[in-house]
């Protein structure tokens, strides 16, 4: 059994439709002698006394009918079975044609019951229903109607199936309704969550690209002008030229990183045309020119002849490359002073380009470092980026070496000849 929950306040649906309730099966009952007026056989079963007792006690079980369906949300079950019973109680009172008012509020809260709760929890609950209407009728058919007791029980289970059958159909369809509208309502928020989910991913993605963007600029630029202000400060007094020539290479590098960060700015604006140069396997050699200013570079270009460097390869891995380049050369300016830097390109493969940039052992001071930094971190992102191998780390004779092998996209034409371009510390010199 299910108790009330006495906390709960009845909702102001459940008021409005207990009270239709009561006033509809009391307007029925006073207006069912005038309309049985005209059949001789209903009326003679029809409660002729609007003011006796058993008109009033019918009256009273309405009434009560039509408070247990003001409480039916607070315990469907319970309220059901109780305006069952109410209506058990007054069949010995009144007639067929009466009897049926209190069935009424029956229906009602069949109908209330399914919508509201699942049907395995009121199997029991309907069955009792039935046995309880089934019961009124038996005894209305008995006491009152004199039926044989063999009619009266199969007229009593054909009315109570109809009784408690109607309005769970109906509150069957009602129910299988919502729970329609309430899937589709979920599956609508699963899909905003997914939509929303799929849009914090590709932010995500944005900024770890533009990280890694700032992170490059960072790297490369602000850490070539501290290393240039170091060598500056240590030639001021010896060596002036040398120290002019260096402040004008710290100025170059300033005006650099500020025209990298306004491309970057352009890129991001929507008013801007973000318009910037071409990082390619093209565009090394001026990035190792400007690079010899932090000590002395090699580069190696194993090309055949008639390719263009880098052929076959998209503009996203190009950029790639370059900028592992970028941060190789960088790291081994810092980590690995006086130190000569190879650079090589190795584009001779028809499957794929391999770069590699190596460092010797340390010959002067190596500068403590605060932190390890994201350099590796960014090359490794960007080479899953574009589907390359990336290999780094120390060399047997000493040094460090960072290799990175990037496939082509479009195949190459064929070429038999093959040139060795070398460019050596001396270059640019």
């Amino acid at each position: 059994m299910v108790a009330f929950d006495v906390l709960r306040r009845p909702s102001r649906r459940d008021v409005i439709v207990g009270a239709a309730s009561t006033v509809l099966g009391i307007a029925v009952l006073v207006a069912l002698p005038a309309l049985t007026a005209g059949d001789p056989d209903a009326a003679s079963g029809v409660l002729l006394s609007s003011l006796s007792g058993p008109w009033w006690l019918l009256v009273a079980c309405i009434v009560g009918q039509g408070v247990m369906i003001t409480w039916s949300g607070c315990a469907p079950r319970a309220t059901l079975l109780a305006a069952a019973a109410i209506a058990l109680g007054a069949s010995w009172a009144t007639s067929g044609s009466t009897f049926g008012i209190s069935n009424l509020a029956v229906l009602v809260l069949v109908f209330l019951s399914v919508v509201r709760t699942r049907l395995l929890r009121l199997v029991v609950t309907l069955v009792a229903a039935v046995a309880l209407v089934a019961g009124g009728d038996i005894v209305t058919g008995i006491v009152v109607g004199r039926l044989a007791p063999g009619g009266a029980v199969l007229a009593a289970l054909t009315q109570s199936l109809a009784v408690i059958g109607l309005p769970l159909l109906a509150g069957l369809f009602v129910r299988g309704r919502r729970d329609v509208r309430e899937a589709r309502n979920d599956e609508q928020q699963a899909r905003m969550g997914q939509r929303d989910a799929q849009i914090q991913a590709a932010l995500s993605r944005e900024r770890a690209a533009m990280a890694r963007e700032l992170h490059d600029i960072a790297a490369h630029h602000v850490s070539a002008i501290a290393l240039m202000s170091a060598v500056v400060d240590r030639q001021i007094d010896t060596d002036p030229l040398k120290a002019h020539l260096g402040v004008q290479q710290v100025r170059a590098q300033s005006t650099m990183v500020l025209d990298d960060l306004r491309r970057l700015v352009g890129l991001l604006r929507d008013d801007a045309g973000g318009e910037r140069s071409v990082e390619t396997l093209s565009t090394v050699p001026e990035l190792v020119d400007r690079a010899r200013a932090l000590g002395s570079i090699e580069l190696q270009i194993l090309s055949p002849d008639g390719r263009v460097l880098g052929e076959g390869i998209g503009p996203l891995a190009q950029l790639a490359v370059y900028r592992t380049i970028q941060e190789a050369l960088m790291n081994a300016a810092k980590h690995a002073p006086g130190a000569t830097r190879v650079v090589q390109i190795d584009d001779r493969d028809d499957v794929h380009a391999v770069v590699t940039v190596t460092n010797a052992a340390p010959s002067g001071v190596v500068a403590a470092s605060s932190s390890g930094g994201f350099g590796l971190l960014g090359m490794r992102e960007r080479a899953d980026l574009v589907g390359a191998d990336l290999r780094y780390g120390p060399m047997s004779e000493g040094g460090w070496q960072v290799r990175v092998a990037v496939p082509r996209e479009l195949p190459l034409r064929k070429t038999t000849t093959t040139r060795d371009v070398t460019a050596g510390p001396e270059a640019n010199a």
